[in-house]
């Protein structure tokens, strides 16, 4: 049998997205910190910009009162989501300790200075401080707060403590709209503050493949009850009160907070995989003995083949709930609707590294919760074919990030690309659990013990991160959950990490830790940046546990030659409840207007590249 290896690249959309004036680029943090709004401001005036922006009806991301949670960590440290490219873009939910990390990692990744999330115990609040101009200054996220004197500069929570004009008010939407600010003050005033440095992540961009065939909605309303359903949020009184508020699911705890709840988005993959098409060639991740054909997909002189395909997306697997108490029911994550015969399927949730047969045409069990995963349908015998085959994926979303409009003319704009230029793919490495160190390693920790929750893998170990067939890791963002020293202690943390190209010696060190004296938690995280000295289809990770190292991040961004390929975007709003869309068609990146004559309410947005069918 032939192997027979097809680039990712053939002709394909990547990380697509339509842009808005009204709307910060979610893309990366990078990207957020273009937006005009705040662009070219400086010091104090910049970052209430941005703070207000966050804190808005409209644009602002909110608290439900729980973190968002991921993956199988028990541990909260590790499940709860801190990074602000996904609570922009995914999360409606959060509490104090998340949000008030996800704030510093607003400021810290959008180059405004050090950042550091304040722990005041006996309040039991959780806030950000960024510093820039010689001092720090106060953000709060979940009580809607910062200290503004009236010359416009931000105070610091250190500042709030001992100067009580700066709590004069009055209580507004940015200004602790529902504290009775008097009785706050003296909490404040009373309050030992704790500095934990490092609490928020990093890493996630909004990447993926747009490929021929396949279509994305976004909507910013929920879609008949799709969230990312987590143990965590069966709890009751709470947050069960508020997910089976309707519409049922994420939204805020405080009513008027914002004009959103949750949205979803919908992937459609329907390739069309006969000879006809070049839907197969640029779809198909991989392939063995197999060709597209008149009547479909079929053996390629053969006793047995396959094709694998990839579903990744930048937004959350999301099912529709059933009993919020349970996820035993939950379905229609992602459906898979096959037309053959002799074919079975099997499904990787590791890049390829393991593989598990399905019977089910419902992947929600293995899948919901995730971000992506490999579909391999694999052919046997000579009348094996697969005559169609369509891929429907849900995801959740935060509507804050979509491309909204507003009454008159919206100078709209779609781009491609990622903070590079470069049509990137993204693969992602994450540990969530025992057997992910255990498949990873090129080289495992000599002392390692998933149950230490605080100091699990010590002392060096090295991770082996492969390119998708026909493409090569250009950059990284590397990364993870670290243990630190702690006070005056804080500065003896000396984790690290390295990388190799192609083979596993000659690391070079690209980051070793700086804690300043006086962190106090037990753990921090790190995400950086880095490339190789030229693409590589294989780059190594070496990283360095001192005092340890806990939980993996790894976004390799793989690229190779890529021509643009013509899309299609609707637009659908109401205004006076009158249902209105525009569809453009676009041969590459650039600008397009859509005109309201009235206020609109955005209904959704759709993306699509038409099949290549002759």
């Amino acid at each position: 049998m032939r192997l027979l290896i097809l680039t990712l690249l053939a002709a394909h959309e990547h990380a697509p997205r339509v842009l808005s004036p009204h709307t910060a680029d979610g893309y990366s943090m990078k990207t957020f910190a273009q937006f005009p709004r705040w662009r070219d401001l400086k010091g104090d005036a910049k970052v209430y910009e941005i703070y207000a922006y966050l804190a808005d009806r409209r644009t602002g991301i909110f608290p439900m009162g729980t973190p968002a949670m991921e993956g199988r960590e028990k541990a909260s440290e590790f499940a709860a989501v801190r990074d602000p490219v996904k609570m922009f873009n995914i999360y409606p939910i959060g509490h104090c300790g998340t949000l008030g990390p996800t704030m510093a990692g607003f400021m810290h990744d959008m180059g405004i200075g050090p950042s550091r999330s304040v722990y005041m115990p006996k309040y039991n609040h959780v806030v950000a401080e960024v510093f820039y101009d010689g001092k720090w200054h106060y953000l709060d996220l979940d009580l809607r707060g910062v200290f503004r004197r009236e010359d416009g500069s931000l105070a610091s929570i250190e500042e709030s403590r001992k100067d009580p004009s700066l709590w004069k008010g009055p209580n507004s939407a940015l200004f602790f709209p529902l504290d009775p600010l008097d009785g706050v003050r003296r909490s404040y005033e009373k309050e030992e503050v704790v500095n934990r440095h490092g609490v928020h992540s990093g890493g996630h961009t909004m990447d993926y493949v747009l490929r021929r065939g396949e279509t994305l909605t976004r909507w910013w309303k929920p879609q008949g009850g799709r969230w990312n359903h987590h143990p965590s949020y069966h709890a009751k009184p709470f947050p069960r009160v508020i997910l089976d508020q309707e519409p049922r699911g994420p939204k805020c705890k405080h009513a008027g907070w914002s004009v959103h709840t949750h949205g979803n988005g919908r992937f459609v993959y329907r390739p069309d995989l006969t000879a006809a098409s070049a839907d197969f060639a640029d779809g198909v991740y991989e392939a063995k003995g197999v060709k597209a054909g008149e009547a479909g997909l079929v053996l390629d002189g053969a006793a047995e083949g396959y094709a694998v395909f990839e579903v990744r997306s930048p937004y959350v697997i999301a099912p529709l709930v059933g009993d919020v108490e349970t996820a035993d029911d939950d379905r229609e994550a992602s459906v898979v609707k096959l037309e053959g015969e002799g074919v079975t399927l099997s499904v990787s949730l590791d890049n390829g590294l393991t593989w598990k047969e399905t019977a089910s045409r419902d992947l929600t069990s293995d899948v919901a919760g995730r971000y992506g995963y490999l579909l391999r349908v694999s052919l046997r015998g000579e009348r094996a074919v697969v005559r169609s085959l369509e891929v429907t994926t849900w995801v959740q979303l935060h509507p804050t990030s979509l491309p909204s409009l507003r009454k008159g003319k919206n100078a709209m704009r779609y781009v491609t690309g990622d903070d590079h230029g470069l049509q990137s793919h993204v693969v992602e490495i994450r540990t969530d659990g025992k057997e992910d160190w255990q498949k990873l390693m090129q080289e495992p920790p000599a002392d390692f013990d998933a149950t230490r929750l605080s100091s699990r893998a010590r002392g060096p170990f090295t991770v082996k991160v492969q390119a998708p067939p026909g493409l090569k890791v250009a950059w990284l963002s590397a990364g993870g959950s670290f243990a630190t020293h702690q006070g005056a202690n804080a500065p003896k943390t000396k984790n690290t990490m390295a990388l190799a190209a192609n083979e596993p010696k000659d690391f070079k060190e690209f980051y070793r830790s700086e804690i300043p004296a006086g962190q106090g938690h037990w753990h921090y995280n790190a995400d950086v940046e880095v490339k190789p000295d030229a693409p590589a289809a294989t780059v190594y990770l070496r990283y360095v546990g001192d005092p340890a190292v806990n939980n993996l991040r790894i976004y390799a961004h793989c690229a190779g030659e890529c021509p643009s390929t013509p899309v299609r975007i609707t637009h659908a709003w109401r205004e006076k409840e009158e249902l209105k869309t525009k569809t453009v068609d676009l041969e590459k990146p650039g600008p397009y207007e859509i005109d309201c004559a009235d206020d609109p309410s955005d209904e959704y947005v759709e993306m699509s590249v038409p099949s290549s069918r002759r």
